[in-house]
């Protein structure tokens, strides 16, 4: 009797393994359920959020997602088009030598050579390999490499601001040939900019916005700002000095600034961190200006981490030492999914997608970073409103 009921619990156990499947191990990151608790803690995470701005000061972190909202390209994207950009100018001293060939010739040449390169650049090498390489091989010129590629859809707007801006300090009325619609002389905007525009806008009786980090190399953000008329200074070493009742702009990584390539004149100005030696100079030197500067921020604010996936090993670093320090004081990250929470699709690969999502979102927790998980950037906006409270429905 003993073996029977041996063999058949054996048997309803295997059948039970047979059938197990995530779905059922795993019930509450059903896509369903997974999505209402998401749901609840991101409004958590924003009440959090607009507490810190109200009583206690936030302290912004912008990454390269909100320059791409401007139409600037990636990170990635920019490094490519800088490979692109050094090997035709290889391709165009190797025609050079090739004496026989007309001017005619050598474009046709240099036109069929050139979507050559653009196929054949690799994009699956490290970021910071490919950017050292595109240094060392373009030197002086880098910088204006890197300006002419990071502003070229904003370039002609940037350039008719700029002489404007000339004219009126001369007191000169523009040649009427000079003369734009003053739309193509806007500078270039995003619901997400603006969102973030309107939560550094200084309020009565808020501690609101108390410094901005910005890690890309354009100074559109700040631009705007101005134009907005929120009273910041770009600060670019740790001998700037920012007058009271002033918005600090802070660009870690140095900058090409907007009127700098305006007037035609781009140069790398501050701390500028491009290629895999400068960000091995940032790691190795704790006491450099740009990392005492976001320490010294981490230590003391709320975070908000906005455009910034932080894969950045030198950024985790920062904000994990300094968590371990301050524990109390904790950062938001608002990150978009790979691909968007379907709540229609429940299968063991949502469950899957899910489990790692809150595995990923327990390792930020580790080093005091909430994740705000969105399902795409045109979200983002809609975050940043609720917590300076333009947004009613957070």
């Amino acid at each position: 009797m003993g073996t029977k009921v041996r063999t058949a619990s054996k048997k309803v156990a295997q059948r039970a393994i047979a059938q197990a499947s995530l779905r059922s191990l795993f019930p509450e990151f059903r896509p369903s359920k997974f999505r209402k608790a998401s749901d609840e803690k991101t409004k958590g995470h924003i009440r959090d959020l607009r507490e810190a701005y109200l009583h206690r000061g936030l302290v912004l972190y912008v990454g390269a997602g909100v320059s791409l909202s401007l139409g600037l390209p990636s990170w990635a994207d920019l490094i490519r088009a800088l490979s692109v950009n050094m090997m035709s100018r290889r391709v165009e001293t190797a025609i050079d030598t090739l004496k026989q060939l007309t001017e005619d010739q050598k474009w046709e040449l240099l036109g069929r050579l050139q979507v050559q390169v653009e196929e054949r650049t690799e994009s699956d090498k490290p970021i910071l390999m490919m950017a050292r390489a595109v240094k060392d091989e373009l030197g002086d010129r880098l910088p204006a490499s890197i300006a002419r590629t990071l502003y070229r859809h904003v370039r002609g707007t940037l350039r008719m601001r700029w002489q404007e801006e000339e004219w009126k300090k001369q007191k000169k009325t523009p040649p009427p040939q000079s003369v734009r619609p003053r739309s193509r002389r806007a500078l270039p905007t995003s619901e997400l900019l603006d969102s973030i525009v309107a939560l550094a806008r200084a309020e009565r009786d808020v501690q609101g916005v108390q410094a901005i980090v910005n890690y890309n190399f354009d100074d559109l953000l700040d631009e705007k700002l101005r134009e907005q008329h929120v009273k910041c200074r770009t600060v670019l070493s740790g001998r700037d000095i920012v007058p009271a009742g002033t918005l600090p702009c802070y660009h870690v990584h140095g900058l090409l600034g907007s009127r700098d390539v305006g007037a035609g004149n781009p140069k790398a100005q501050g701390n500028f961190v491009f290629s895999e030696d400068e960000y091995h100079a940032e790691y190795s030197d704790p006491y450099r200006w740009s990392n005492m500067t976001q320490m010294s921020l981490l230590g003391r604010y709320t975070g908000l981490f906005v455009g910034l996936s932080l894969e950045d090993p030198n950024i985790r670093r920062l904000i994990d030492v300094t968590h371990r320090q301050y524990p109390e004081n904790l950062n938001y990250a608002i990150l978009p999914r790979k691909e968007p929470l379907n709540a229609q699709l429940d299968n063991n690969d949502s469950v899957m997608k899910n489990l790692f999502e809150e595995v990923e979102s327990k390792s930020f927790e580790k080093i005091g970073v909430r994740a705000i998980w969105v399902d795409s950037f045109t979200e983002i906006p809609g975050c940043i409103n609720g917590v300076c409270g333009a947004d009613a429905a957070v």
